[in-house]
């Protein structure tokens, strides 16, 4: 009876959390459909009720993910079943390669906010070249070290804020650094193989987990909080302010606006500090599944390497916690660099 009365409340806490996802449905990437250079500066009228009200929620889901988290441990436990691990990496790595190819071909950098204005012709050469090497399993850790220093690069041309809406590459380029492409590959890693016996995959998806839950968050403020102006002219074109259509005439634009970033900020901060991990991947799930059906193709193609990365925390739970990870991975370095200092003077 205690095990029905636990999962009942886990599932209305799940479709409370639906609920929240689907206000911040306006949505992950507003600059993918709104023309900036069209839109005025907009104020906040009610600024600190808004954050208030927002602080006060968060401090309520922050509490209920602890208490989750204690009583269903497998909410964010790690799993690290060696043979479904195989195939889930190499399915994230083809998506996140066919993701930077299309991008490449369709003269963006790594999402459509970043096009080419003539000094990316390279960038989005190199850009394609990682997408195959991702896609057919060739060199893949080589080619995620191309992807850090393509990331880099992008943030000195095109800056620092719209490269920063990337982070999610950063973590994704970072975890098959670690993990390689275990199947479907057509050569064997001759570079960083010592990753394999070293690197665990709990240890390498926590960096997917912190990444992209620091992504959503500065999306939430980038995108949705600090520029209202952007998500205030999505939706005077898109209709989704529900809440008011509902009845909730208070529920302005505004309100909704900022709702959306705040929501984006929960579900990163979740992702971050590794809380309720599941539950918030399938929170994500939701928000990188509906737009799609509303915006076409276009979102779809964005999205699909973010979904492909929800799948992998749904199936794995948030890892190691980050200080293990980052601690495991300077190790690894030291010993390297020692190992490789010894060969030198062996050499001598």
């Amino acid at each position: 009876m205690n095990v029905i009365k636990k999962y009942k409340c886990l599932s209305w806490i799940f479709a409370l959390v639906v609920l929240l996802v689907s206000v911040s449905s306006a949505h992950a990437h507003l600059k993918w459909f709104v023309d900036e250079s069209q839109l005025q500066a907009h104020l906040y009228k009610n600024l600190v009720s808004y954050a208030l009200a927002w602080v006060g929620i968060t401090g309520v889901f922050i509490l209920l993910s602890l208490i989750l988290d204690r009583l269903f441990p497998k909410i964010s436990s790690p799993w690290e079943p060696k043979r479904i691990e195989k195939y889930a990496t190499s399915i994230l790595s083809v998506s996140l390669g066919a993701s930077l190819l299309i991008s490449a071909l369709d003269g963006s950098l790594f999402s459509m906010n970043i096009k080419n204005t003539g000094a990316l012709n390279f960038a989005l050469m190199l850009e394609g070249f990682i997408g195959l090497s991702l896609i057919f399993g060739l060199a893949v850790r080589q080619a995620s070290v191309l992807l850090i220093c393509l990331w880099l690069v992008a943030a000195i041309i095109v800056g620092w804020v719209v490269t920063l809406e990337n982070l999610w590459i950063l973590g994704a380029a970072i975890f098959f650094l670690l993990r390689g492409r275990p199947l479907l590959r057509y050569s064997h890693e001759d570079l960083f193989s010592v990753f394999d016996n070293e690197i665990s995959q709990a240890h390498a998806i926590s960096f997917l987990r912190i990444f992209i839950g620091a992504n959503l968050i500065f999306l939430g403020f980038s995108e949705k909080i600090m520029v209202p102006e952007l998500g205030l002219a999505f939706l005077q074109e898109h209709h989704w302010n529900f809440m008011a259509a509902l009845g909730v005439p208070w529920f302005t634009d505004e309100l909704f606006v900022f709702s959306a970033g705040a929501v984006e900020i929960i579900l990163g901060l979740f992702l971050l500090a590794g809380w309720a991990v599941r539950l918030t991947a399938a929170a994500l799930a939701i928000l990188f599944l509906i737009p799609p059906f509303f915006m076409g193709a276009e979102e779809m193609i964005g999205h699909i390497p973010h979904i492909s990365i929800v799948v992998m925390l749904l199936l794995f739970g948030r890892g190691q916690s980050s200080r293990v990870a980052c601690s495991a991975v300077v190790d690894l370095a030291k010993n390297a660099y020692g190992l490789y200092l010894c060969g030198r003077l062996a050499r001598r």
